[in-house]
This record gives C-alpha cells, sequence and structure tokens, in this order.
C-alpha cells in the first residue's frame, strides 16, 4: 500500500458526509409525517458513514504512533460532548416510563445499550436517542479494529470474505438493511457495522492502486440518487449493492480536495453532518412541542418545511458554541 499523507482532509469525502447526514433527516421527517418518500433510502446513509469511517480512521490512525486508550481517547473526545448533551436533553423530552429515566441516563451518558430489558420486540438501545446506536456501534468497531490496523493483507481478504456473505444473508433474510437501533438485532447491527468498515478500510489500502476521480459534485448527485431512490420488489440486492458496491466506489472516487466556493461548501458540510445526525431527533421533539403547545396538529407540510432549517441552523449553533469550544478544552487537558 502506498501510503497518503495523514494531513490531507479529503474535503469531498466530507462533503458528502453532510448529503448523508440530510438524507437521515429528511428519511425520519419522511416516517415521522407519514411521507416515506422523503428520502426512502435514507437509512444507507448510516452504511455510508461507517465506510468513510473505516477510510478515515485507516488514514488518520494506520500508522500512528499511539497507544490504544490514546485512540479511544481521542474518539470520544470527538464524539462524546454531542452524545452527553443529547442524552441529557433527551431525558427532558421522554413521556412515558419516566421512572426509567435516570436509568437510561446513565447508560446513555456511558454509551452502554440497554440490552437487559423488559421490553418485547423491537425495543430501542438508547432510548433518550435513539440515533446513537450508530455512535456506539462506530465505537464499538473502532475499538476492536485499532489492534489490527495494521493487519496483512491476507487477513483483511479473510474479513471481507467472512463478512461480506453474511451481510448478503442478512439482506436477503430482512429484505434489506434497515436495522440497528433496537435490542432485537444487536448482533446484526454489529455485523452491519464491521461489513461496511471494513470495506472503507480496504478503500483506504487500494487508494494507492487508482487514479479514480470525479468531481464532488458529481459524487454528491450519485449518493443523493441512492438515498431517494423508491422501494423496490428487490430491496434487499439494491441495499446490498450500495453497501458493497456504490459506497466503496464513492469513497475511492472522492478522494480530491477541492478549491475556491466547492471546498468551502464541502466543509461546512462535513463540519455540520456529525452535530446534523446526532441532534435531529432531539430536534424535532422539541419543534414539534412548540408547535403542539401552539395549537398545532398533525404533522402539516409546512410545519416539516419550517424545521428542517431550523434544524440545520441548531446543530450549526451546536457545533460552534458547545462542541467545538468544549472539544478544544478536552484536548488541551
Amino acid at each position: 500500500m502506498r501510503n497518503q499523507p495523514t494531513g490531507r482532509r479529503y474535503e469531498t469525502l466530507d462533503g458528502l458526509r453532510g448529503v448523508a447526514a440530510v438524507a437521515v433527516l429528511l428519511y425520519h421527517i419522511g416516517g415521522w409525517t407519514g411521507r416515506p418518500w422523503l428520502a426512502t433510502h435514507g437509512y444507507l446513509a448510516v452504511d455510508f458513514f461507517f465506510c468513510l469511517s473505516g477510510f478515515v480512521l485507516a488514514h488518520a490512525y494506520g500508522r500512528r504512533d499511539i497507544g490504544w486508550l490514546g485512540f479511544m481517547r481521542e474518539r470520544l473526545i470527538r464524539l462524546w460532548p454531542l452524545i452527553a448533551v443529547t442524552m441529557l436533553a433527551g431525558a427532558t423530552v421522554i413521556i412515558q416510563h419516566r421512572e426509567r429515566v435516570p436509568g437510561w441516563l446513565v447508560l446513555g451518558l456511558l454509551m452502554i445499550p440497554r440490552l437487559w430489558t423488559r421490553d418485547d420486540g423491537f425495543s430501542p438501545i438508547f432510548p433518550l436517542n435513539p440515533p446513537a446506536w450508530s455512535l456506539f456501534f462506530e465505537l464499538l468497531v473502532g475499538a476492536a479494529w485499532f489492534p489490527l490496523r495494521r493487519l496483512g493483507t491476507m487477513g483483511h481478504v479473510l474479513l471481507g470474505v467472512l463478512l461480506t456473505p453474511a451481510m448478503l444473508f442478512i439482506a436477503h433474510g430482512m429484505g434489506g438493511v434497515l436495522t440497528g437501533w433496537d435490542r432485537a438485532t444487536f448482533v446484526i447491527s454489529l455485523i452491519r457495522t464491521a461489513c461496511s468498515f471494513t470495506l472503507g478500510w480496504a478503500c483506504y489500502r487500494l487508494q494507492g492502486y487508482t487514479r479514480l476521480s470525479l468531481p464532488s459534485w458529481l459524487l454528491a448527485l450519485v449518493v443523493a440518487a441512492v438515498f431517494c431512490a423508491p422501494w423496490t420488489a428487490l430491496n434487499w440486492l439494491y441495499d446490498f449493492v450500495c453497501l458493497g458496491l456504490v459506497f466503496p466506489f464513492v469513497v475511492l472516487a472522492g478522494r480530491s480536495d477541492p478549491d475556491g466556493f466547492g471546498g468551502a461548501l464541502c466543509r461546512v458540510s462535513g463540519a455540520i453532518s456529525y452535530p446534523l445526525y446526532v441532534l435531529h431527533w432531539l430536534g424535532w421533539e422539541l419543534l414539534l412541542r412548540a408547535f403542539r403547545a401552539m395549537g398545532g396538529e398533525g404533522y402539516p407540510a409546512g410545519f416539516a418545511l419550517t424545521a428542517i432549517p431550523l434544524i440545520l441552523a441548531g446543530a450549526w449553533a451546536m457545533l460552534k458554541l458547545y462542541d467545538e469550544p468544549v472539544r478544544r478544552r478536552l484536548k488541551a487537558l
């Protein structure tokens, strides 16, 4: 493998992360308001996140002289501040099962999934902020990957040979890869995360042998089209092809740093992607409470169209006023 400079940002990939975060927002709003045509396959954005994480972590830590504890410290500094504030705020919007909130809050702050529960079926593993499920699995798979980050080529191939058929079997059996937030599919979600992460890691190892490159705007259109494609009878195959082929292709083709306005747009999109993803559920709940308090009923299009820019603005404000300052202080300790 031909190593790349560790200081590179890969700004196109940063920008695409923002597109994926918006897709998750639209997908959930579509589900919450009875408009499933909004980013019908927006849930695949999570698989794209995992693939990007495999690539980016391999780039940042693959050859870096740092121990496992140092690696986990940096990952927690990156992710935990916003996780903490969403768990605390999420405890204020829960209506049912108020007696369970203190326990849920402790587990959420420690990023421990709620696997032991008396609830049957598809119980969220992080009820105070359901999207946190993917952050837990990203931390878990990253922690397992770090000791293996210098694994030889044959070992990496073996991981792919084990994980990819397992993911195909899961996608076929479940009609897709829409799993993760619940207790019932915990093991399946772990395989889903590990498979996409391993493919992203493979992209990093392969990048030195290809000059594949496409403009950032074209790749943004590709991933947006993937997330907005309508449901099909072969949805399991669509999901698997996106996870196993399309997203790795996009990652390999997006290893560029645009100049000018395009570069600035990618940087803004990348910066807001994580706050938007981790805060959108909470933002929607708070806006919905305010709408109900003003006498609003149902989920009119006007409310949804107003909520989207407000959630985006709130995510940006949290990034600048809370997340970045807190992370700077934690790094300085």
